[in-house]
């Protein structure tokens, strides 16, 4: 499982911090990136030469896609294959970055609640 937390300019919602896979990682960027471009599942489907249906299961996240698969949705969003995978305004944790991350805050918050008491 991995979190996902947008930065930069991004509002922050509670869903934002949900665990998920990187299947559905994979699936929330290709929707976002064919809204984007104003296709249709069908539209994304018919340039990447598979089944709409097929498109959907990968945005969701219910099917693992091979690397043809992606390929093609990659080239019919004419975009590097490595952006299906996030982007500069992603930061994708997995569940030791998010303990390492966890022990860091405690360590501050002890500090700083010395540093208070003082």
């Amino acid at each position: 499982m991995y979190r996902v937390f947008n930065r930069g300019k991004h509002t922050y919602n509670s869903h934002m911090n949900e665990s998920i896979t990187l299947k559905q990682l994979v699936g929330q960027n290709i929707r976002t990136l064919r809204k984007a471009r104003g296709l249709s599942q069908e539209e994304l489907g018919e340039k990447a030469e598979l089944s709409y249906k097929f498109v959907g299961e990968v945005e969701r996240g219910s099917v693992n896609p091979s690397l043809d698969s992606l390929a093609g949705i990659a080239a019919a969003l004419n975009v590097e294959i490595v952006k299906l995978f996030g982007d500069t305004d992603q930061i994708v944790l997995t569940g030791i970055d998010i303990s390492s991350v966890q022990i860091a805050l405690a360590t501050i918050k002890d500090v700083l609640d010395i540093k208070l008491s003082k």
